[in-house]
């Protein structure tokens, strides 16, 4: 218990706190040239201590926490306050950041005298902790003085900078942190009157915001708007990118350097609206520097630029990279269209689909480099070619083309690529992929694939495995079905005349000749036509010794021979020495008829091999008047007559010992172009009528509309479908009684 000579009374006290504050504050003012004395701050620890413990009536907590915040007020307008004022532009604001700064050790120091108050007074009654306290008061008689002086010297000098001057950053730094840390007791101040307090992070900086940063985005605004408005009338386009582009690593530069972090992306959308977005259209469009003169010229770089800082603003038709990649897709589509008007010019349309390849290559590096990848682009990049990849080319559709290119590179002797095929092979999928007619690009395929490998033209089975399989990731199994199922019966093929050479062997049969067959499954194979064709003995002889093999081997298949893609090789022996002729079957039919006489008619030919005329035509024509002059025809002349006369011609010779005649079957004819398309059009028809029938057994009853709707949804993978062809099935299905219209809406 204290006796009444420990009291200490409120005045005799607090004139010795007094006095220890005056001395801080001297030593402060003077620039800490000297230190607080050890001694004087733990006695005025002390007597704070005893002030506080007191019992009541002597308890002066109360007034030493009123007369702590009077103290701050005193010192504020009579010392701090003044200096300020009387300053002023860059001295104003360093003496504003020197006073603030001074101001903190003051609180801090005086904080650890009074701190018996902070730790049991303050937490008592709820009321502000003594350093929020110093930080209010500098607020309220300071601050709010000189923030409108301040905040004007801080955007005068930013806007010195933007303009190209030098200024201290340090000093602004310094400034614009008293903004900051004057908010940093903010949410545990009593809410003004329309002001809330929100989020206490959000809340620390709503002085910040409030009374700096708020006036500093608009006069930013406005800024960029006056610099822009002049750049526009009379720089290109790529050196206002490059302006902009510097103005904006500027602008991260200035809020790294003095500004808070919060700031930056308020700061930035600000420049990028009024450099971006408010010009983005005229800075498109102009005539000789926009962005369709960059295309034009692959300005790769000015591209890249361009992408970048549009990549920053939102996305709309008319904002961002929107109209951008709009450009980009009429610009492609303007040089593919390009590309089909000159190609309709000339008359050999093999080189077609490499154009088409070099051509995406070009685009597709153009998306990958200068604009990111980005998948807006990688759309516009497909839509565009979609437009004139599937434009056809004379008689002649891009499906087509695209089949024969694979087909050149596939083959033996056919076109060279140079660098790795499998590449190659990407390019011809991706642009498989922006057919429309996939369906039709899978016939011709298949016919073409189907001679490579029944002549034995193909160059690499690895390749031919290789697309396949890439098609079928691409488009599913059904649609490569039958293109497996080719590769597999040639392998079995090779199996089974493995097992024939075998039998043949164990049998003790001679055929006096090399005989090889290949057995393919009807429905994978084309369709082809089958002649009645008269065979020589020995190949006959062949057809019935496999015909019992396989008979032997199952008894459930049934072999159809057809003789249009098979090949003989026939020993001609002429007067120098004997040639090995690599031919037709139809052909050698033709050739072994002069074994039994010497000359023949075309008539007799014709009676003979039970060849139709027009057919036996070509074969002659090969065979007399081609490279090769095999057959000597009388009369002698190109036109070509039932009643001429065709002999031996014994005098023929040539260097190699082995020549390959003309094969007719090795190209596509009109007429195959013509039953191809006739093919598709039949097979769309089922395609048609299997995905209806598909969805009507999941859907039960559907709206006509929707249902045209749904089927063309599931065929667009294959081929665009016709609504009126779908809504012809439908009625042949209804006829069919497949379908049946619904009774409440026949109307």
């Amino acid at each position: 218990m204290n006796s009444a000579a420990d009291v200490i009374p409120l005045e005799p006290g607090w004139e010795k706190m007094r006095e220890g504050i005056d001395k801080f504050t001297a030593i402060m003012e003077g620039g800490f040239r000297e230190s607080f004395p050890l001694a004087m701050h733990s006695e005025l620890y002390t007597t704070c201590y005893a002030m506080c413990t007191q019992k009541a009536p002597h308890n002066w907590a109360d007034e030493l926490y009123k007369r702590y915040g009077t103290m701050y007020e005193q010192q504020l307008e009579q010392t701090v306050l003044p200096a300020i004022k009387a300053k002023h532009g860059t001295d104003m604001l360093a003496e504003f950041a020197r006073r603030w700064k001074n101001h903190k050790l003051l609180v801090r120091q005086m904080w650890k005298l009074f701190v018996y108050l902070d730790r049991f007074y303050i937490k008592r009654i709820s009321a502000l902790p003594l350093k929020a306290v110093g930080v209010q008061k500098f607020e309220q008689v300071v601050f709010n003085q000189v923030k409108e002086e301040v905040r004007a010297g801080v955007l005068q000098l930013i806007e010195k900078e933007r303009e190209g001057d030098m200024v201290d950053r340090d000093l602004l730094k310094q400034v614009v942190n008293v903004f900051v840390e004057i908010g940093d007791w903010r949410p545990l101040f009593p809410t003004r009157v329309g002001e809330e307090i929100g989020d206490i992070g959000q809340a620390r900086l709503n002085t910040y915001v409030k009374e700096l940063e708020t006036q500093l985005l608009a006069d930013t605004s406005a800024f960029y708007a006056r610099e822009s408005s002049s750049w526009i009338g009379t720089d290109s386009c790529p050196e206002y990118m490059k302006k902009a582009e510097q103005r904006l690593q500027q602008e991260v530069a200035l809020v790294a350097a003095y500004l808070h972090s919060t700031t930056e992306e308020k700061l930035l959308k600000e420049v990028e609206t009024q450099l971006l977005a408010n010009h983005q259209s005229s800075l498109l469009d102009k005539e000789e520097t926009g962005c369709r003169a960059l295309l034009r010229e692959e300005k790769t770089d000015d591209l890249k630029r361009m992408y970048k800082l549009f990549q920053r603003l939102p996305n709309s038709v008319t904002c961002g990279l929107q109209p951008i990649s709009q450009i980009v897709r009429e610009h492609i589509v303007d040089v593919g269209m390009s590309h089909v008007r000159k190609e309709e010019a000339e008359k050999d349309h093999s080189m077609y689909a490499q154009q088409l390849i070099d051509l995406h290559d070009q685009y597709h590096a153009m998306v990958q480099g200068p604009f990111g990848s980005n998948q807006l682009f990688q759309k516009v990049l497909k839509e565009a070619f979609e437009v004139f990849v599937n434009k056809d080319i004379g008689q002649s559709s891009t499906a087509e083309l695209l089949s024969t290119f694979c087909d050149n590179i596939m083959k033996t002797g056919g076109d060279k690529i140079e660098g790795e095929i499998d590449a190659v092979l990407d390019k011809i999928v991706m642009l498989f992929s922006y057919l429309s007619d996939k369906d039709m690009f899978a016939e011709f395929y298949r016919k073409q694939l189907a001679k490579r490998l029944l002549l034995n033209r193909s160059a690499s089975d690895d390749d031919e495995r290789s697309l396949i399989t890439k098609l079928k990731y691409r488009c599913g199994a059904q649609f490569t079905s039958k293109l497996e199922g080719m590769l597999t019966d040639m392998n079995v093929s090779k199996d089974s005349q493995n097992n024939f050479a075998t039998w043949m062997r164990t049998s003790e049969v001679n055929l006096g000749m090399e005989c090889a067959v290949t057995v393919l499954t009807t429905g994978f194979w084309p369709t082809y036509k089958v002649d009645e064709v008269a065979l020589p003995a020995e190949l006959l002889r062949g057809i019935d010794t496999f015909t019992r093999y396989y008979e032997s081997r199952t008894s459930h298949r049934k072999l159809k021979w057809i003789h249009t893609l098979g090949t003989c090789v026939l020993t001609g022996r002429f007067d120098t020495r004997p040639i090995e002729l690599v031919i037709s079957t139809y052909q050698a039919c033709i050739l072994m008829l002069f074994n039994q006489q010497e000359e023949y008619t075309t008539a007799d030919i014709s009676t003979a091999t039970k060849l139709p005329m027009d057919g036996l035509m070509k074969y002659m024509q090969t065979l007399a008047l081609g490279k090769y002059q095999i057959l000597t025809k009388s009369p002698k002349g190109k036109e070509m007559k039932d009643t001429d006369v065709y002999t031996f011609n014994r005098a023929f010779t040539d260097r190699q010992r082995k020549i390959k005649m003309s094969l007719l079957v090795t190209k596509v004819s009109q007429d195959e172009k013509l039953s191809t398309k006739q093919t598709v059009d039949e097979d769309r028809k089922h395609a048609v009528e299997a995905s209806i029938v598909r969805v009507m057994k999941a859907r039960k009853t559907m709206a006509h509309q929707q249902l045209v709707m749904e089927v063309s949804q599931q065929l667009m993978k294959l081929f665009c479908p016709d609504p009126k062809v779908i809504k012809n099935r439908i009625e042949s299905l209804i006829s069919r009684e497949y379908l049946e219209r619904d009774k409440d809406n026949l109307g």
